[in-house]
């Protein structure tokens, strides 16, 4: 059975199916309500449910007991079992950003360790727009999706970058790695997708990245460069060795690019001689700042680390609970 959504304040409206998830019922309408993992973990589609009853799909585990008695609900993980009124303060209504499907050609490969970056070239007589960090799907041919954030685009050359970690037998990155999908080839995408993006908070900033959650960090730090951003930006990456480090010299230029900005290698897995930061970036950057409650926090990568982090910086460094912003991925073979 279908039921009504109505968004407030927007005033929008879509119809859901009772065995679909509210999120999942607004993309397929091309309501870009915000969200980002929609595995439950990250918190960003949540909402306020006033009128209505819903049913739960998966744990909430970006949503605590409080909130529950506030009738505050994961739009990723419930499904309608009546029509809704859901109040979402941060959604204002559609945009007139279009998401699209594409073909997109690949022109570059750069194979690091377990890591590759692929440059694809988009049609020259196709627009697109997005915001720094939002991601494309890449469409394969039996239909699956396979979901990577948006390194860079260039709109004059139509290069979109993407990152991509290998994983054995993967759908897309295990071709692209042993070398069956190679330049030339086309591929499908669709996007822009996702709601994770800056806020325009004049605030310094703390962003969490682990392996290929880098991505979304750098179109979000070469946005702020465009803008002359001048606060204080401290990211901090994590991998298992240095040899993963594969884009660490374009990093190098992107804080080169801003006032104040400086990056932290973290080392899950360093050699013998590593001088540097080993453990977790969650863990070194809580110890280098005791106080968080005038930052603003990006991460993106495991879920694992996501919770963590936005549970210690909350509970021991002060940092506002809407002042945590995150994207977070459960690498899909």
């Amino acid at each position: 059975m279908n039921y009504q959504i109505t968004l407030l304040p927007s005033g929008e409206t879509y119809f859901a199916d009772e065995n679909q998830s509210i999120l999942q019922a607004a993309l397929n309408n091309s309501i870009m309500l915000p969200h980002a993992c929609k595995s439950g973990c990250c918190g960003a589609c949540k909402a306020q449910l006033r009128s209505g009853t819903t049913r739960s799909m998966q744990e909430n585990s970006a949503i605590n007991l409080t909130e529950n008695d506030q009738h505050e609900i994961l739009l990723c993980c419930h499904t309608p079992q009546s029509n809704l009124s859901i109040y979402l303060p941060q959604y204002s209504g559609q945009t007139n950003q279009v998401v699209k499907k594409i073909k997109a050609r690949i022109d570059h490969i750069r194979i690091c360790n377990h890591y590759a970056v692929i440059h694809l070239q988009l049609p020259s007589k196709k627009t697109f727009t997005y915001q720094a960090g939002q991601y494309i799907d890449i469409i394969l041919q039996n239909g699956q999706r396979r979901s990577y954030s948006i390194a860079g685009y260039n709109a004059n050359t139509h290069q979109l970058i993407i990152h991509v970690r290998y994983h054995e037998g993967g759908a897309f990155s295990a071709p692209i790695f042993d070398g069956r999908m190679q330049c030339k080839d086309m591929l499908q995408i669709e996007g822009p997708l996702g709601s994770f993006q800056l806020s325009d908070q004049p605030k310094d900033l703390i962003m969490l990245a682990t392996g290929t959650g880098l991505a979304p960090l750098m179109a979000m730090l070469s946005c702020l460069s465009e803008q002359h951003f001048s606060q204080n930006i401290y990211l901090y990456w994590g991998v298992a060795t240095e040899q993963d480090l594969y884009d660490a010299q374009l990093l190098d230029q992107l804080c080169d690019q801003l006032s104040n900005a400086k990056w932290t290698p973290v080392l899950s897995r360093p050699a013998s001689d590593w001088t540097g930061k080993q453990g977790y970036v969650q863990q070194i950057a809580l110890q280098q700042h005791a106080d968080m409650s005038q930052y603003l926090v990006y991460a993106c990568g495991n879920p694992q680390m996501i919770a963590q982090a936005q549970a210690l910086f909350t509970s021991q460094a002060n940092l506002a609970t809407n002042a945590f912003f995150a994207d977070n991925f459960t690498p899909t073979i």
